[in-house]
């Protein structure tokens, strides 16, 4: 397991009891290189260091990725005062690519996390204050719904506790095992 895995399991044990542990900032581009940040939730990491996420195909984040698969994810662990900024390649998997694996993914998700897939087409307008109509039945996964691994590239490790504060620099050699240097903060 890498060095950074074993912290990063140990930041996730630490605030485990704070629900703001398990989000963290996704940042993409668009196909005239405008950067694009939002808030996810992390559904897990793989047995090979890809981070999971969820998503819909219709949102700009699919297409963005769709375009140009590299991004940044930027996760910040309040109560350890540790940030992982991870570089990316981002690969998208829908029904139709590995129908077991998106169904696996929607049914770890509540009713109320399904509702949010089955209200209609991201960021088209809402023209009314009246409460959204949910449009298709929880048993079935929509076609919209997808997976997105996020096969981790290299790790920059900042943790602000202490004086000195420490920074690490992780990434794979040549022969794709990871390495670690110290930085200077």
């Amino acid at each position: 397991m890498p060095q950074w895995r074993q912290g990063l399991t140990k930041s996730l044990h630490q605030t485990r009891s704070m629900p703001e542990s398990r989000y963290f900032q996704l940042a993409t581009v668009d196909s005239s290189g405008v950067p694009y940040c939002r808030t996810v939730v992390f559904r897990g990491i793989t047995d090979d260091n890809q981070l999971v996420v969820i998503s819909d195909t219709r949102s700009d984040k699919y297409d963005q990725l769709g375009q140009n698969p590299h991004s940044q994810v930027c996760w910040y662990f309040s109560k350890t005062r540790e940030q992982y900024r991870f570089s990316c390649t981002a690969t998208i998997i829908t029904l139709h690519q590995d129908a077991d694996l998106v169904t696996q993914h929607w049914n770890k998700l509540s009713d109320a996390g399904k509702k949010q897939f089955l209200w209609g087409e991201p960021g088209t307008p809402r023209n009314d204050g009246s409460a959204l109509q949910v449009e298709g039945d929880f048993d079935v996964v929509p076609h919209h719904f997808c997976v997105i691994m996020l096969a981790i590239d290299s790790v920059d490790y900042l943790n602000l506790r202490g004086n000195p504060q420490s920074r690490e620099w992780h990434h794979k050699d040549g022969n794709g095992n990871w390495v670690s240097q110290s930085l200077i903060p």
